[in-house]
């Protein structure tokens, strides 16, 4: 009697056990999205802006999440799709697709993807977030910035808003045109700003509604009457992101170019950065400037990104009592601004201390009213706009955070990135795999069921 009470209490205290992990396994189901940060600083806990983000969507968002299955790709694809599905968990009207980019050429191609990338389509909006732009180094060895959160926020928001503005880039002159930048211009189209192509050679004027005019590294200079059109705008109110490009004639050409950037406290030295650091990995002619602290590139030093210039252009700028001139890119101090074209023309350069600048070298500037307000941002590097250079370093968010400055946009999202630690994988060969297979499947489990079978056999013999 006394062993079939102790039979039946164990029996009952069994099926209460697994009642409880039963009833405790629905209610964490039934909370849907609850999840505990345990990080430290809650780096995984969502912000407000992206919570805000989220409840405002209204309507249907397919978002398409395409990677490439690869061993390096792996870590990367799980930290993308745990948080597009973080976002999904948090509004139902979110609708997250995967799908494997090689596997599916016709879809990548109906948004023109090349690589991984996550796609947020509503109605006809779209938005594309390219994988690559969501990574960085971190600061620690081995460790890496995650800034989907931010990314993703800011492409929520842009599919929401009814703010536009738009950009009109000048033509006539050898400009870097959209022909060769399409990247930038699906980039700024994405954020709702609209790109347009103009000449003003016969006397026109900037079409109105002109949030910003762009000037892409002209070949020849401005004529007279374009000049006075570019100065017309600028006195009404107008924004100006001018870019410098090299031309082996840029010190004689150029007088209403230069007239121009000086209206703003900026002088083009007409000397191209040569920076010996760079000239084993890229070549003498390339370089990566440091970004200085502004409102542009704030966020980028907080992500440890650098741009990747060619064939950059040094300036200087003297303070102005109408205009703030800010620096905001700077070669490094082993550069020097080779003013013999000439010679560097047949690839001969060497630092004179007297004739060339010496480093660091402004190659950068921001300016603005008394008041703070953007008025224009002109650079002495235009290549790294194009599609073959876009993509390298901090380009991309540089001349887009360039151009929402100057256009004053008001939906700009600062999300501080995830630092992760790095992780390494390691490559098993079959023996260490089979073992470790045994041990963990055949040996561990074995040992328990000994134990259970000597345990009852040992309670039985009592």
């Amino acid at each position: 009697m006394k062993k079939w009470l102790n039979h039946t209490n164990s029996a009952v205290i069994s099926v209460a056990v697994i009642g409880i992990f039963i009833l405790l396994t629905l209610f964490l189901n039934s909370l849907g999205g609850f999840q505990l940060d345990l990080t430290a600083n809650k780096q995984n806990t969502l912000s407000e802006q992206t919570l805000d983000a989220i409840s405002n969507v209204k309507e249907d968002v397919r978002v398409l999440v395409f990677t490439v299955n690869s061993s390096s790709d792996e870590l990367l694809n799980r930290e993308v799709t745990d948080i597009v599905q973080e976002y999904s968990n948090r509004n139902s009207k979110l609708k997250v697709e995967q799908y494997n980019l090689e596997s599916e050429p016709i879809l990548a191609q109906q948004y023109g993807l090349t690589s991984s990338s996550i796609v947020l389509v509503q109605g006809d909006k779209q938005q594309i977030i390219p994988m690559i732009d969501l990574f960085s180094s971190g600061e620690t060895e081995g460790s890496y910035l995650f800034s989907g959160e931010e990314k993703l926020t800011q492409a929520l928001n842009s599919l929401s808003s009814d703010e536009t503005h738009k950009v009109a880039l000048l033509t006539g002159h050898g400009e870097l045109g959209l022909s060769l930048a399409t990247s930038f211009q699906s980039s700024l189209n994405q954020s709702n700003v609209e790109t347009e192509e103009i000449s003003l050679a016969s006397g026109e004027s900037v079409p109105e509604g002109t949030d910003v005019l762009a000037i892409l590294g002209p070949q020849t200079d401005l004529t007279d009457s374009e000049l006075k059109q570019v100065q017309t705008y600028m006195d009404n109110g107008g924004k100006l992101l001018l870019t410098l490009a090299f031309h082996e004639n840029m010190d004689t050409e150029w007088p209403n170019i230069d007239a121009l950037a000086a209206q703003y406290g900026v002088t083009d030295e007409h000397a191209v950065m040569v920076d010996p650091e760079q000239s084993e990995s890229m070549g003498p002619l390339w370089s990566m400037p440091e970004f200085l602290p502004h409102t542009i590139t704030d966020k980028l030093i907080d992500n440890n990104l650098n741009p990747v210039f060619a064939l950059s252009i040094g300036l200087s700028a003297a303070q102005q009592d109408k205009w703030t001139v800010t620096p905001i890119l700077q070669s490094s101090e082993s550069s020097y601004g080779e003013t013999n074209v000439e010679g560097l023309l047949v690839n001969e350069t060497e630092n004179d201390a007297d004739a060339d600048l010496q480093g660091p070298v402004d190659v950068g500037y921001a300016v603005s009213t008394s008041d703070g307000k953007p008025k224009a941002v002109i650079l002495g590097a235009t290549t790294f706009i194009q599609d073959s250079e876009l993509t390298s370093g901090g380009n991309r968010d540089f001349i887009l955070n360039t151009v929402n400055y100057l256009a004053e946009k008001e939906n700009g999202v600062t999300i501080r990135p995830r630092e992760q630690a790095g992780y390494e994988l390691a490559y098993l060969t079959q023996s260490q795999g089979s073992g470790i297979f045994v041990i963990a499947v055949v040996i561990f489990p074995l040992l328990f069921v000994i134990a259970g079978v000597m345990l009852w056999w040992r309670r039985r013999r009592r």
